[in-house]
């Protein structure tokens, strides 16, 4: 998958919008706890195979808890209470953690990409339309390049999934981090 994923031309819009579903797909991880028998589910979908990515206690939660079980085994000692009794519930926590952080990460790039494009509401950019709507196909996502910012679009007539256009910045609101653009 990597090697394909590299092998992507972004200059072609097709492979632009096949990048952009390639790394949807792949973002993002889950965890799963368990004490005693491995669950059915346990493999990293991109890798197709049993992971545990591990690091910096400070870091992530998860890993304060990985990390001592990772040190009783090499001590050969039993894992502590403290970690068995959190190892279901852990999970949730850091799927709660990482939707905050994603949310806030979001919500940044949200108010970059709004001020950067504030003085050119109006212009005419060109695009890829990167998503379609299932249900309003005449909503979906575009990426333009310059700068690299994937918006929401609307238009008159359906989108045209993986082709080239040309769309104009309707909306670029630094005050609501909102940005849109409208099919041209």
């Amino acid at each position: 998958m990597p090697e394909f994923v590299r092998s992507l031309d972004v200059s072609d819009p097709k492979q632009a919008a096949m990048l952009v579903a390639s790394m949807r797909l792949l973002r993002g991880s889950g965890y799963v706890g368990f004490d005693g028998e491995v669950p059915a589910l346990h493999t990293q979908a991109a890798l197709a195979s049993a992971y545990a990515h591990v690091t910096a206690p400070l870091r992530r939660l998860i890993d304060r808890y990985a990390g001592e079980i990772c040190v009783s085994i090499c001590a050969k000692q039993p894992v502590p209470a403290w970690v068995k009794d959190a190892i279901t519930r852990v999970p949730e926590e850091m799927r709660a953690a990482d939707r905050r952080s994603s949310t806030y990460e979001r919500a940044i790039l949200d108010l970059v990409e709004a001020g950067i494009l504030a003085p050119q509401v109006g212009a005419i950019f060109d695009g890829v339309i990167v998503d379609v709507s299932g249900k309003e196909p005449t909503h979906g996502s575009v990426t333009i390049q310059a700068p690299a910012v994937e918006s929401p679009v609307t238009g008159t007539v359906n989108l045209p999934l993986g082709q080239a256009v040309k769309v104009t910045l309707a909306v670029a609101d630094v005050a609501t981090r909102k940005v849109a653009f409208a099919l041209a």
